[in-house]
C-alpha cells in the first residue's frame, strides 16, 4: 500500500463559516472561498459551524457505546430487517454488487425519523419510515437522534453558503430540501497493525449526494484525490468538520463544482470511528444543471435525474434488502 501525502491548506481549505448570513462582506469573502473549493478541490473544512465540542464528543460516546455491544445485540437490527436501509451492518456485508471489494468497516445507519402518522410513510413511499435501536443501550437513540437534528441545522446553514456559490438566492436550494432523504452513519473502523491492498478501510468512492458533512475522530485515515490524481491525507483537526461535495451537486452545477475521490485507510493502529451526515434532496425532486452553467461552450452534461428513484437503487446496489439475506 502506497504512502500518502499529507494535504496542505491550499488544497484541503479552512473556512471559517461564522459570516454566513450576515449579508455583507465578510460573507462575500466566505461564499467565494466555498465556491474555490468546489470548483478546485471538491473539499474543506469548516470553523466556527456553531456545533458544541460537547455534542460532538457525546457522539463519538455513543459510537464506542454501540459498537461494544455484543455481537448479537447489534444483529438484532442488522440492516436486512428495515426497508428503508436503516440499522447495523457488519463488516464486509456487500448488496447486489456482489464484485465490489469488501470494506473493512461496520457501520448503524439512521435516517429521519417518521412515524406511522407520517404522510409518506402511510402511502408506503420508499425511504420513508422509523429506525431500528438497539434494545439495551439507554439514551443511545436520544443521543443519536439530537446529534441528527444538530446537523440538519448546520445542513440548512451551509445550503445557503452553497446557493449562493452557485450564484442563486440565498434560498435558492431551499425548494428541493423541503423533507430531505437526510442520512447519518455511525461508523467504526477496526485496528490495523499491517495495511495491505484488499484491507482498506472504505475504498475509493464519491459521495452519492448533495454533499457530506463529516466529523473525523482523533485517529484519522480520511485519504483525498486531488487534481494532480495524488493522494492526499485530509487529518482530523481540532473540533472541525469536513465538507465535501457530493455528484448531485456536481450535476446541478454541470460539473463545475468537484465531487472528489476518497478513501479511508487506517493506517495508524488504533480503531477509528467518524460520523458523516448525508445530505440528500427530497425524494420527488429532480435535478438538472443550472442554466447558469449552460451555454455555447458548456452544453448540459447531464440529463433529468429523479433523487429518490436513483437513491433507491444505490442502496439497493450498495447494501443488502430487507428480507433478504447479506451475501
Amino acid at each position: 500500500m502506497e504512502i500518502s501525502r499529507r494535504a496542505d491548506f491550499s488544497e484541503i481549505p479552512i473556512i471559517d463559516i461564522e459570516p454566513l448570513g450576515r449579508e455583507d462582506a465578510e460573507e462575500a469573502k466566505v461564499i467565494a472561498a466555498i465556491r474555490d473549493a468546489c470548483e478546485h478541490v471538491g473539499f474543506f473544512y469548516i470553523c466556527n459551524h456553531g456545533v458544541p465540542l460537547r455534542e460532538m464528543q457525546n457522539i463519538f460516546k455513543a459510537c464506542e457505546g454501540f459498537f461494544s455491544l455484543p455481537q448479537a445485540e447489534r444483529d438484532r437490527i442488522y440492516l436486512v430487517n428495515s426497508p428503508n436501509y436503516r440499522g447495523y451492518l457488519p463488516i464486509g456485508v456487500l448488496g447486489r454488487n456482489v464484485d465490489r471489494p469488501r470494506d473493512l468497516l461496520e457501520s448503524f445507519n439512521v435516517g429521519m425519523e417518521l412515524g406511522p402518522d407520517d404522510v409518506d410513510v402511510r402511502e408506503g413511499k420508499p425511504l420513508h419510515g422509523a429506525n431500528q435501536w438497539p434494545a439495551n443501550l439507554p439514551a443511545f437513540r436520544e443521543q443519536v437522534l439530537y446529534y441528527y437534528g444538530l446537523m440538519e441545522g448546520l445542513m440548512y446553514r451551509l445550503l445557503q453558503g452553497f446557493a449562493l456559490a452557485a450564484e442563486l438566492p440565498r434560498n435558492g436550494f431551499d425548494d428541493m430540501f423541503r423533507k430531505p432523504l437526510t442520512q447519518m452513519r455511525l461508523l467504526h473502523y477496526p485496528a490495523q497493525e499491517v495495511v495491505k491492498d484488499n484491507m482498506i478501510g472504505a475504498r475509493a468512492h464519491r459521495d452519492f449526494g448533495f454533499f457530506t458533512i463529516l466529523l473525523q475522530d482523533s485517529v484519522g485515515g480520511l485519504e483525498v484525490s486531488n487534481q494532480s490524481s495524488q493522494w492526499v491525507v485530509a487529518p482530523p483537526i481540532g473540533d472541525m468538520f469536513v465538507v465535501n461535495v457530493a455528484e448531485m451537486l456536481k450535476r446541478v452545477t454541470n460539473g463545475r463544482f468537484s465531487s472528489a475521490l476518497h478513501r479511508v485507510i487506517n493506517r495508524y493502529g488504533r480503531e477509528r470511528y467518524s460520523v458523516p451526515f448525508f445530505v440528500n434532496p427530497s425524494y420527488d425532486v429532480t435535478l438538472e444543471p443550472l442554466p447558469q452553467f449552460i451555454d455555447g461552450d458548456h452544453p448540459a452534461q447531464f440529463g433529468p435525474y429523479h433523487v429518490g428513484e436513483n437513491m433507491h437503487n444505490f442502496y439497493r446496489n450498495l447494501w443488502p434488502s430487507a428480507g433478504k439475506t447479506a451475501a
